[in-house]
């Protein structure tokens, strides 16, 4: 664990101390408790468990949209990824390629296919295609693994921003926490889906900024290309690199970066983004049209995010590159990213760089803890009653209950969180979490071949999945027990994947053509996927205006905020910045409230 210091005792050159705490730390708190107020505005819209773990069905694609493009990342993207981008250049522009890929393949029919199943939570898709085994398999299976993989994104991001800041990390884990807890318990999805947008309203321009201050301080697109030659960089920011680069590369695992690992990472983020497992946020859209706009949303953020998100650590490899081995991070490489932006930004503006990493760790707990809760309350919740001869609560108690469980389900990811910090993350958690890797991998199979393939029967998910773990396992656990070389990335992925693949279509093989069970479910499943949604006849009156008027009030108030932000004497010489970033926050909002008031009817 890196060593916590007051700021101003970190091992860091000057020009990279932040030295007006007062306006960094005031920033995070207007942030943190806009998060608050928009779990007390949005509290009332949850009037049941649909609305509360997913939204009636009643959300707006850009509401949608913009929450599963934050969800799709976290501060990983800004430490651990940038991390790489400081050493390896252009590979991570084109790894994060994939997941505008992904999204555009689910654009194409998945998202609008998840909406259209009618169901509440994911493991309910599951079971309508699979039968209840595989349900009640998935959501323990979600319900053991989600609080260690939440505990270690909160712990993740308080040890980074604590590094920065000089705070105690066990009291940021348990404010960011409690934070989270607060608004997804006490509104849950319709909470999470505009908490996610907001934050993106923040997100969004600051990074373009920090990109954009970078090129002007290079020379632009040519500049940067130029200091990459004049570095000796070209071979090591390849986009695509051989191992014998890659093996000159420090902290970078053997075979990363190659052909073969790259077509395995669009692979594995393909599946892992077109597969049942994703289906929740989706089913919270109006209708399927809502859902393909908001894949194609997802998308379009990704794609611009890819270009921006790593020009900042390339630029700090090429200017700050000492300062940055000088951060106090137990991998300083990790810092790059946050380096840059002490290095080129007014605090401010730093405390914005470091909410910005807040709000993709934070969209990425909140999703994560609705979705936990709706599979407790949802699904295991009512199989335990028939188990138990029980009547389960129905209407407002199980309203209750789920805030309940929500409450919960945070509690214990903040706990996981703090037990990290007591353990460290070597040792057991590595263990555990590397078995969850393992695990997750095989699951995703059936479960993406399974939205197309007909005639297949309800034994083929678990016989895929069986076969995809005795691989999955044997390729992790062999090499250490024969003492041999492990396997590159790419080959372990397109074992397991071939593995499980070619079991899931020969169980299809070994089906019977006149199987009733196999025919009627089948027959619900893909009626129900293939029928569009009428949502005037099957919800009733949207509240699309309410949304936009809510969203664009808070979206106007962060863009005032921002404005405090030429206030301090750390921004002298930067008020153009802060300007444009203030100036396109507050437009945003400003667009959503004209258009929610010009829809007074909803």
């Amino acid at each position: 664990m890196p060593l916590l210091l007051p700021v101003d005792r970190l091992p860091l050159l000057a020009l990279l101390q932040i030295t007006d705490r007062t306006t960094v730390y005031a920033v995070i708190a207007g942030y943190l408790l806009v998060l608050v107020g928009v779990g007390l505005v949005f509290r009332r819209f949850s009037r049941d468990t649909s609305d509360y773990f997913r939204a009636g069905g009643q959300a707006t694609w850009w509401l949608v949209g913009g929450s599963v493009f934050m969800g799709g990342f976290s501060a990983m993207t800004f430490t651990g990824a940038a991390g790489m981008a400081y050493q390896a250049g252009w590979s991570l522009v084109l790894l994060y390629g994939s997941g505008v890929i992904g999204y555009l393949l689910m654009a194409m029919g998945p998202s609008v296919w998840f909406r259209q199943t009618r169901m509440v939570t994911a493991a309910d898709v599951i079971r309508l295609r699979f039968g209840p085994g595989m349900e009640q398999f998935y959501a323990y299976l979600q319900s053991c693994t989600a609080p260690l993989f939440g505990g270690i994104h909160l712990y993740s991001l308080a040890i980074f921003t604590t590094s920065l800041l000089g705070l105690d990390v066990r009291v940021a884990i348990v404010v960011l926490g409690v934070v989270v807890l607060f608004y997804t318990a006490m509104s849950g999805a319709w909470a999470v889906l505009a908490a996610d947008f907001i934050k993106g309203l923040v997100l969004l321009p600051i990074t373009i900024a920090v990109a954009v201050v970078c090129l002007v301080r290079l020379g632009g697109i040519s500049g940067l290309l130029q200091h990459i030659s004049a570095a000796g960089l070209q071979t090591a920011f390849a986009p695509v690199k051989s191992y014998e680069t890659v093996a000159g590369l420090h902290n970078i695992t053997a075979g990363y970066f190659t052909w073969g690992f790259i077509t395995a990472y669009y692979c594995t983020q393909i599946i892992a983004t077109n597969n049942f497992t994703t289906a929740g946020k989706f089913l919270a859209v109006k209708d399927g049209r809502e859902a393909r706009r908001a894949s194609l949303l997802a998308a379009a953020a990704l794609l611009v995010g890819m270009f921006i998100f790593f020009i900042p650590p390339m630029t700090a490899r090429l200017l700050i590159p000492a300062e940055v081995a000088a951060m106090p991070l137990r991998n300083p490489t990790e810092g790059a990213y946050a380096a840059i932006a002490m290095y080129l930004l007014p605090s401010g503006l730093v405390a914005l760089v470091l909410v910005g990493m807040c709000a993709s760790t934070m969209s990425t707990l909140d999703s994560g803890l609705t979705n936990l809760a709706s599979l407790i309350t949802q699904n295991i919740y009512p199989a335990l009653c028939r188990l138990f001869r029980l009547t389960p609560w129905e209407g407002r108690a199980r309203l209750v209950l789920a805030r309940v469980v929500n409450l919960l389900c945070a509690l214990t990811i903040i706990t996981c969180a703090l037990v990290m910090e007591r353990l460290g993350t070597g040792g057991v958690f590595n263990l555990m979490v590397n078995l969850v890797a393992l695990v997750l991998a095989p699951v995703t199979v059936p479960m993406m071949w399974g939205m197309f393939v007909r005639r297949v029967p309800l034994w083929a998910a678990p016989v895929s999945i069986i076969v995809g773990l005795v691989v999955s396992f044997s390729i992790a656990l062999v090499p250490k027990l024969l003492g041999t070389a492990p396997w590159y990335y790419h080959q372990q992925m397109f074992s397991v994947y071939a593995a499980g693949t070619l079991a899931f279509l020969g169980a299809r093989l070994a089906c019977r053509r006149d199987d009733p069970a196999v025919d009627a479910r089948e027959a619900e499943y893909f009626s129900r996927r293939n029928r569009p949604v009428d949502f005037a006849t099957e919800i009733g009156q949207g509240n699309d205006g309410r949304q936009m008027r809510i969203v664009g009030l808070f979206g106007l108030v962060m863009g005032a905020a921002i404005l405090l932000l030429l206030l301090p004497a750390s921004s002298a010489g930067h008020s153009g910045k802060i300007l444009l970033i203030a100036g396109s926050t507050a437009t945003i909002g400003g667009v959503l409230m004209y258009f929610g008031y010009a829809n007074r009817s909803t």
